[in-house]
């Protein structure tokens, strides 16, 4: 091989590894529900999305983020994965549903492969609400209000309505019980003495 053609591979090599790297991302501390190390959100888009996505959380206890990436389609399955275990989306709610969205580019969802929180036809009309032409707050916004809709509606169907919490049990229950019982007595009290008849008296029993 002669000088030149060796001189040609390195050259090859060299414009390789320069657009390798020009695709590396490392991936970051996360910063709240939204993780935006590229600074696309204004503070004032960042704060209504943190709040808008917070609520969805408090109401489903399903753990919702997100981060934006400046990386291409091909690398966010792979980027979102490793992010979602090293964060612990969903390891102290119920469950996690993780965004990753490009600056260029189609949003992906990430969730638990185990037990996902969505099925396919949902996550897939879910990623549909996003328009990688639009504004990126006009992007998170859209799947933010598509993720809470079919979350609380899931979350509605799997916990009717007078059903403790799974995570706060009988000692819960009984407790909420006990305060319910004495806001009864305070108020028949009241009502007692606003009439003009004697207060109800308990009597401490006598020792022997």
């Amino acid at each position: 091989m002669s000088l030149r053609h060796v001189w040609m591979a390195l050259s090859l090599l060299a414009v390789f590894l320069l657009a390798a790297g020009a695709y590396a991302v490392d991936i970051p501390g996360i910063n709240g529900h939204m993780t935006d190390p590229t600074q696309a959100l204004s503070e004032t888009d960042k704060t209504a999305i943190e709040d808008k996505l917070g609520k969805i959380q408090q109401d489903t206890r399903i753990d919702v983020a997100g981060w934006i990436v400046d990386a291409p389609e091909d690398a966010l399955e792979g980027l979102g994965s490793e992010a979602y275990r090293r964060w612990r989306i969903g390891a102290e709610w119920d469950n996690g549903v993780f965004f990753i969205v490009p600056r260029f580019g189609r949003a992906r969802l990430i969730q638990n492969h185990e037990k996902p929180e969505l099925n396919a036809s949902d996550a897939a009309q879910l990623l549909a609400a996003d328009d990688p032409r639009a504004p990126m707050a006009q992007r998170i916004h859209r799947m933010a209000d598509a993720a809470g809709t079919m979350l609380r509606a899931a979350t509605l169907h799997a916990r009717p309505r007078g059903r403790s919490h799974p995570r706060r049990g009988l000692a819960y229950g009984a407790g909420a019980a006990l305060v319910l019982l004495a806001a009864v007595v305070r108020t028949l009290r009241g009502r007692r003495i606003l009439s003009g008849e004697p207060a109800l008296k308990v009597n401490a029993p006598h020792s022997l």
